[in-house]
């Protein structure tokens, strides 16, 4: 992880005016430009044909972000969201004491979930769509005046192990995938790659190796930008649809920006769906996914009940008059190990 930031220091040397994808000049003769920003947050999962997209370049980092956000957010609009349920994630086997626990923690997640609207329904599509809105007022603390004055940086869009090349000594001989390279926001280059696929960040010792690479050769890091690069891990995951613990991106992006309130956030997102801009949102998400959706529900929900027993009915019957009942409710790790402990 050393040699990986002192890669990324390097990379952080290339400096750029705007951000977007960088395209070979028509000229041949080697140069390059930057143009319409080719990110994956703006292309994959059929985003590239969503309209009304600003796809750069952009001048100012907000700008770029706005756009990312807007992806997102048109994204939870039209596109399949399926497996991503913002207030019940699917749970993670890293999350439970062993792998019984964690069985019957998705047995139980998937009771809740048939007998809900599920990922497609018009609840979870408003959640995103609130989630957007939340992260566009973040915008302000995810950019950075000192960031904007180093310039924008090279940046790899998709940077795991299968991209990197190492010795039989396992030193870093290269990097291979550069063909949807752009210029980014420092912060990005900033922000600890997590290389293993985990939903969690990397630990600590991997973060104070990346960092003590980065900052080879006498270069210093203002602390505030290490700070922008954790906020950019959560960010660009969450608006890339990249894990199923939305809510926990969402949360701990949200701990980092206003240092408290977060067990606040689903009545946040409550309160909000219940102004006049909510149940409007909710009203023509509804009026969209009208005939199709409630044909889909009911026949997977015939499909599944017969086969629940009686006491998992029960158990996700009262999860979801809880659900409705309570504007903080999510389910999450926590309802289930406390479910796995209750009931044997």
């Amino acid at each position: 992880m050393g040699q990986l930031g002192g890669i990324m220091s390097l990379l952080s040397e290339i400096h750029f005016d705007k951000i977007g994808s960088l395209f070979e000049a028509e000229d041949g003769s080697g140069d390059c430009s930057v143009g319409e920003c080719l990110n994956p947050s703006l292309l994959w999962e059929k985003r590239d044909k969503l309209e009304g997209i600003d796809r750069g370049p952009f001048d100012q980092e907000s700008q770029y972000l706005s756009s990312l956000i807007s992806a997102f957010v048109s994204h939870a609009k039209e596109l399949r969201l399926s497996p991503h349920n913002f207030f019940a994630p699917i749970p993670d086997a890293f999350e439970y004491r062993d792998w019984a626990s964690y069985r019957a923690a998705v047995d139980r997640w998937e009771d809740f979930y048939v007998l809900g609207e599920g990922a497609e329904g018009s609840k979870n599509r408003l959640s995103y769509c609130l989630a957007g809105e939340l992260l566009r007022e973040m915008i302000p603390s995810l950019t950075s005046s000192a960031s904007q004055s180093r310039g924008f940086v090279l940046c790899h869009t998709d940077l795991h192990i299968g991209n990197i090349f190492v010795d039989e000594n396992f030193n870093m001989t290269s990097i291979i995938d550069w063909g949807s390279a752009y210029a980014g926001p420092l912060s990005e280059l900033l922000a600890t790659p997590g290389l293993s696929g985990s939903t969690s960040p990397p630990g600590e010792s991997l973060v104070a190796a990346f960092r003590a690479g980065f900052g080879q050769g006498g270069k210093t890091i203002e602390p505030e930008l290490w700070v922008k690069g954790e906020m950019m891990w959560r960010f660009s995951r969450l608006v890339r649809l990249l894990s199923t613990q939305d809510y926990t991106l969402f949360k701990t992006l949200f701990e980092l920006v206003h240092e408290d309130g977060s067990d606040d956030i689903p009545r946040t997102f409550h309160e909000r769906s219940m102004q006049k801009h909510g149940r409007e949102l909710l009203a023509k998400l509804r009026e969209d996914a009208e005939g199709e959706e409630s044909q889909e529900e009911g026949s997977e929900e015939e499909e599944r009940g017969p086969e629940m027993e009686t006491e998992r009915i029960a158990v996700a019957r009262k999860l979801m008059l809880m659900s409705e009942m309570n504007p903080n409710f999510v389910a999450d790790k926590r309802l289930w190990r406390w479910l796995g402990d209750a009931i044997p």
